[in-house]
C-alpha cells in the first residue's frame, strides 16, 4: 500500500560511494534549454516539460530533476555538497518556491552529497536499503529521516510524485521516481546515457542479472520520457535499447566464460565497440565492477 507524504513532515562508504558512481564530474558542456555560459563543472538547467526541469553537470556528471508546484519544489537527487548553492540558484531561475522535498534515488555520494544542506529546510526520502548503506561500515552524511520499502508518494501543490523500488540493479536500494501526470520517469543510476559501462555496487546488493528484469519492471509504467542518472534526457526507446545492450554485454561475457577465458583475460576479448561503452582501465566498470561481473555471470544458473 502506498505511503502518502504531504507538504508537512511525516514521522515515518563515503569514498566507496563516490567511486561507485559513473565517474568524476567534468567534460564539455552539453544540452540545450535554459542555461548560460558555464565552466566545465558548472551545472545548467533545461526545461523537460512545463513544471519539470533537469539540472545537469557535463557528462558524466549526475542529473537532478526539479518538479515545480505551486506549494514548493520536489528534487530528485542533489549531486554533491559543493553543488548545493548552484542548484538552489538554478531552481530560483524557474520558480520562487522553496525546495520542500528531496528524493534520493540511491546512496552514492554523487547523488546525495547535498543532503547535508538540504536537511536544514527540506524532507529527504530514500529506500530503506539505501539509508542502511549510508549508516554502514563507511558512513555517509545526510542520512534521510524518512524511508520506504516498496512504494511511497509525495503530494504537493496538486502534483503526485511516486517512489518505487522495483528490484535490485545498481544497488539493492534503488528508487525510480515516476511523475504520472507528466508521463516522465526518473531512473537514477539504473539507466545512463554516457560512454561508461554499467557500474554495479556488489558490496551493497547490486546485481547484473537482476538489473535486466528490473528494467522490465520499469517499462511496465506509462511514460514517454526517461531521465537517466547520468546523461541527457531520453526517450522510452532509449531505455529499451539500454537493456538490449546490457543483455548483449552479459551474453558475450557468458560466452567467454564458457570458452574458458579467465577473469584476468576476459576484458581483453570482450567486444563493446558497438555498444557505445568504453573498457578504459580508468573507468569505474573496469576498476570497480568487472571482477564481480565475471563472478556473478560465472556462478549464475
Amino acid at each position: 500500500m502506498t505511503r502518502m507524504l504531504t507538504g508537512t513532515a511525516v514521522a515515518l562508504m563515503s569514498a566507496l560511494a563516490v567511486t561507485l558512481g559513473y565517474g568524476r564530474e567534468g567534460g564539455q558542456n552539453a544540452g540545450a534549454g535554459r542555461k548560460g555560459v558555464a565552466s566545465p563543472r558548472t551545472p545548467t538547467i533545461e526545461q523537460v516539460t512545463p513544471g519539470l526541469y533537469a539540472i545537469r553537470l557535463p557528462n558524466p556528471g549526475p542529473t537532478v530533476v526539479v518538479r515545480v508546484t505551486g506549494e514548493g519544489v520536489i528534487l530528485v537527487d542533489d549531486m554533491n555538497e559543493a553543488q548545493y548553492d548552484p542548484i538552489i540558484a538554478l531552481v530560483k531561475t524557474v520558480t520562487p518556491q522553496p525546495v520542500k522535498y528531496v528524493i534520493s534515488t540511491h546512496h552514492h555520494a554523487d547523488h546525495t552529497g547535498g543532503n547535508v544542506k538540504f536537511l536544514e529546510h527540506a524532507q529527504i526520502l530514500m529506500h530503506k536499503n539505501a539509508r542502511a548503506a549510508m549508516v554502514g561500515a563507511t558512513p555517509l552524511p545526510g542520512r534521510p529521516p524518512i524511508t520506504y520499502t516498496t512504494e511511497a508518494a509525495v503530494h504537493l501543490g496538486g502534483a503526485e510524485v511516486q517512489l518505487h523500488h522495483v528490484g535490485r540493479g545498481h544497488t539493492n536500494g534503488d528508487t525510480i521516481v515516476y511523475f504520472p501526470d507528466l508521463r516522465i520517469m526518473a531512473a537514477g543510476d539504473l539507466f545512463f546515457m554516457i560512454d561508461r559501462g554499467p557500474v554495479i555496487d556488489y558490496a551493497n546488493g547490486g546485481t547484473a542479472v537482476g538489473w535486466l528484469s528490473m528494467i522490465d519492471n520499469i517499462l511496465k509504467f506509462d511514460f514517454d520520457t526517461v531521465i537517466p542518472g547520468h546523461g541527457p534526457v531520453s526517450r522510452r526507446a532509449d531505455l529499451v535499447h539500454f537493456k538490449e545492450r546490457f543483455a548483449t554485454l552479459q551474453a558475450r561475457t557468458r560466452t567467454l566464460i564458457r570458452q574458458g577465458v579467465g577473469k584476468d583475460q576476459y576484458l581483453t576479448k570482450l567486444e563493446v565497440g558497438d555498444l557505445g561503452w568504453s573498457l578504459d582501465p580508468s573507468s569505474n566498470f573496469v576498476r570497480m565492477t568487472a571482477s564481480g561481473f565475471y563472478d556473478e555471470l560465472a556462478n549464475a544458473r
